[in-house]
């Protein structure tokens, strides 16, 4: 057995029955040619007789059969003495299947034809049971009536028709993909190994057309699920969480510049990528959420003078991916738009109230591109369709308190956030005391943003605290996507951007308020029509500007500012 089988035995070795081998052996069936007909998590919590995946295909012979495939995995994996007689065990699964009757007419020549019973587990069957296992077959079932796929048969079928054929069939994604696991869970990881691996898995796929297509997203699903399952192994979902933004970000990229986000089978196929997404942050927060909800709970105590910085940064950064989350889960199970999330959106604003309120670090921006989490949580909160009172009062509150952390440490550290977003330059700034040479906080994004939503509060006296305390030093500057030059909805999904701004820059602000608001109200700004949105996952924006940290346009807040 050579290197790459043991990565596919091991890995497939691991799956649990639940979610895991349920969600990945359809996509083999898929490839293979099978037409599935019903899976395991469309029938969850029924009956399902020994059925878990039904699907209509040929066998090694071409001979065409209904499939009944029961998995078995986890505890079951293996085909022992003890499983193998008890109740909903091997040998139940296996008569039920075939006793039970499943029908379809729905499907023209489903009904007459001959029925394969396959057993599918992740392990072996033990010496000791062998001879009450074949008998067992032998006496229920004709020859060719009966099949058992075990882990080494699996190995096989995942090696030739997905691993070996796509994400091992080259030198380069084969050695990718070992760094890949070997180190998922390193600090300071910047996934460029896993980055590079979903390049070459992208620059393959020249058509839709036939299998190629189907190998494509197979392939891609796959590799979300190798990466969340190693994840999961190493207890952090954070190379999981990273890996699979990259991903959903790098495919619907992929689908806008080939022009396909209106083919209904391609999109199909991207929403498996948007559930292991689900899946992923799910889980995630599922961890995570009860203890940032505590008291300063995103705070470390271990993390000494560092958290000045790491605890801001923290705050800002779970925020952002707490919106998308919620956002997310609005469109969940299929990712499209659903009624009636009003009950779900208000449920999930309390909550974000409740971890913003309870933790002060996110009061506290220390980088210009902190106004991305701000304006998220605005855009999140201002939706006309289900705004209350609650949320306008919330939002309030969370801007002054903003400016307030803002000034704070403008008054007591001599500074501002840095205009170039460098970590490492603030972290230098808070260790010595002195401003280093290549700080740059003389010019604003973020109080520029700050300045405009007090418009939308008519909030006249924390503008004039804010220009007091500023004293007209910081250049203001709004970044405005160049819609003329540039294709402003592809680039925002495949990088950070820079020359696809221009800068609308003012020195000042006028001494009166009222002749401020006015000159808000009176900026133009261009809307864009997204292509995302209309093919209806507007969501995917917020992942886009959270994760490569592009500045949101001005037409986001300034239509709430002119907005009746």
């Amino acid at each position: 057995m050579n290197s790459n089988s043991i990565i596919v035995q091991e890995y497939l070795g691991s799956l649990k029955e639940d979610k895991e081998l349920d969600y990945l052996f359809p996509i083999l069936l898929n490839v293979m040619g099978f037409r599935i007909v019903q899976t395991a998590l469309e029938s969850k919590g029924q009956s399902q007789y020994g059925k878990d995946i039904i699907a209509i295909g040929n066998d090694q012979n071409g001979i065409r059969y209904r499939w009944y495939f029961e998995l078995k995995g986890f505890k079951d994996r293996n085909i022992t003495d003890k499983n193998f007689s008890i109740p909903d065990g091997i040998r139940e699964s296996i008569i039920e299947a075939k006793d039970t009757a499943f029908n379809d007419s729905s499907i023209p020549e489903f009904n007459s034809l001959p029925v394969k019973i396959v057993i599918v587990h992740n392990g072996v069957i033990k010496t000791n049971i062998r001879p009450t296992f074949d008998g067992f077959i032998s006496r229920e079932f004709s020859p060719g009536e009966f099949e058992r796929w075990d882990i080494y048969y699996l190995t096989d079928l995942f090696s030739k028709y997905l691993f070996s054929e796509y994400l091992l069939s080259d030198s380069e994604s084969n050695r990718l993909l070992k760094r890949t696991l070997a180190f998922l869970d390193s600090p300071d990881n910047d996934f460029m190994d896993f980055k590079q691996l979903v390049e070459i898995q992208v620059d393959k796929i020249d058509s839709i057309k036939g299998r190629t297509f189907k190998k494509f997203f197979a392939t891609i699903n796959l590799l979300s699920s190798i990466v969340f399952h190693y994840s999961i192994e190493n207890t952090n979902l954070i190379a999981a969480k990273e890996c699979s933004d990259y991903i959903v970000l790098r495919v619907w990229s992929w689908i806008l510049k080939q022009g396909l986000e209106e083919k209904q089978a391609v999109l199909k196929e991207f929403r498996k990528l948007l559930k292991i997404q689900y899946d992923i942050l799910n889980l995630y927060f599922k961890k995570t959420f009860k203890i940032a909800c505590l008291e300063n709970g995103l705070y470390a105590e271990n993390g000494t003078f560092f958290e000045s910085i790491g605890y801001p940064l923290r705050c800002f950064d779970y925020i952002n991916d707490l919106i998308y989350y919620c956002e997310l889960k609005c469109y969940y199970p299929d990712f499209r738009k659903v009624s009636n999330q009003q009950q779900l959106r208000n449920l999930q604003k309390d909550k974000i109230i409740k971890l913003i309120k309870n933790n002060s670090g996110a009061y506290r921006p220390i980088i210009d591109n902190h106004s991305i989490t701000i304006l998220n949580t605005l855009r999140f909160f201002s939706e006309k369709s289900d705004i209350r009172q609650k949320d306008v009062d919330f939002l309030a509150s969370y801007i002054f308190g903003v400016i307030n952390g803002l000034l704070l440490i403008k008054v007591n550290s001599k500074r501002l956030p840095d205009g170039y977003n460098r970590i490492n330059l603030v972290s230098e700034f808070v260790a010595t005391g002195e401003k280093p040479e290549e700080y740059t906080d003389e010019s604003s994004m973020l109080i520029a943003v700050l300045y405009e939503l007090l418009v939308l509060f008519d909030a006249e006296d924390t503008y004039l605290n804010l220009k007091m305390h500023l004293d007209d030093k910081v250049n203001l500057q709004i970044a405005h996507p160049n819609i003329k030059e540039f294709n402003i909805e592809e680039s925002l999904f495949e990088r950070h951007m820079d020359t696809e701004y221009y800068i609308d820059s003012f020195q000042t602000v006028p001494e009166n308020f009222e002749e401020f608001k006015k000159k808000v109200k009176e900026k133009e700004y261009e809307e864009i029509k997204y292509r995302t949105d209309k093919a209806g996952f507007p969501y995917l924006r917020t992942l886009a500007h959270k994760y490569f940290k592009n500045e949101i346009f001005p037409d986001e807040w300034r239509r709430l500012i002119t907005r009746d």
